[in-house]
């Protein structure tokens, strides 16, 4: 097992830029997703199971 003492620590400036750095990736694989949009059948499906829900309580 390796002593943790012996990795050099980064410094907060590092860190900092680092965590930038992930931020602005996830930021940009969220807007891709997000510009993706719904596809159409995954629509249709909300809508059917929101059909037999609200015809199920009708009962």
């Amino acid at each position: 097992m390796k002593d943790r003492k012996a990795r050099p620590k980064r410094s907060d400036a590092g860190r900092e830029l680092s965590n930038t750095l992930i931020a602005s990736k996830l930021r940009g694989y969220y807007d891709s997703i997000v510009e993706e949009g719904t596809p159409k059948h995954f629509l249709d499906l909300l809508e059917r199971l929101d059909d037999a829900e609200r015809n199920s309580t009708k009962k």
